[in-house]
């Protein structure tokens, strides 16, 4: 005996997916391309390096002079003290560096002016970020 399929509704071919597959295979593109756009956003590297808690530091200077005392728990360097510059280029856009004792110079953020310089994750024993977003504060100090 041969079984015959009926439509979900008059209007649909019986050959055609189901409106609820169709929606649910909407929700998985639009999911599926969500996360493949967060995930290539290039300026935000990791969540941890634009942390919620921890100092809320303000600099006073360009550049300023830092130590792990000031940021506690939060400095993963393994330098225990160094300077932060930021340099604006002429498009506007800050070129934040950490200045170890040694006088290396490393690029905190991902800029064209940065090119060249070692990272300032190869002096990091961890996350950078509350080290970050004080760098974007020396470039707002007088």
């Amino acid at each position: 005996m041969t079984t015959i399929h009926a439509a979900a509704h008059a209007d649909e071919p019986a050959n055609r997916p189901s409106a609820h597959r169709r929606r649910r295979a909407s929700a998985t593109a639009a999911a599926g391309l969500l996360a493949l756009g967060l995930s290539a956003c290039n300026g935000l590297r990791h969540p941890e390096d634009f942390p919620t808690d921890g100092p809320s530091l303000k600099a006073t200077s360009n550049p300023a002079q830092v130590k792990a005392s000031d940021f506690g728990h939060a400095w993963n360097l393994k330098v225990d003290h160094g300077t932060v510059t930021c340099k604006m280029n002429s498009k506007g856009d800050p070129a934040l560096t950490f200045t170890a004792p040694n006088g290396t110079v490393y690029a905190i953020n991902y800029v064209d002016a940065n090119k060249g310089l070692p990272d300032i994750e190869k002096i990091s024993t961890g996350s950078v970020g509350v080290l970050r977003s004080f760098a974007f504060t020396v470039c707002d100090a007088k």
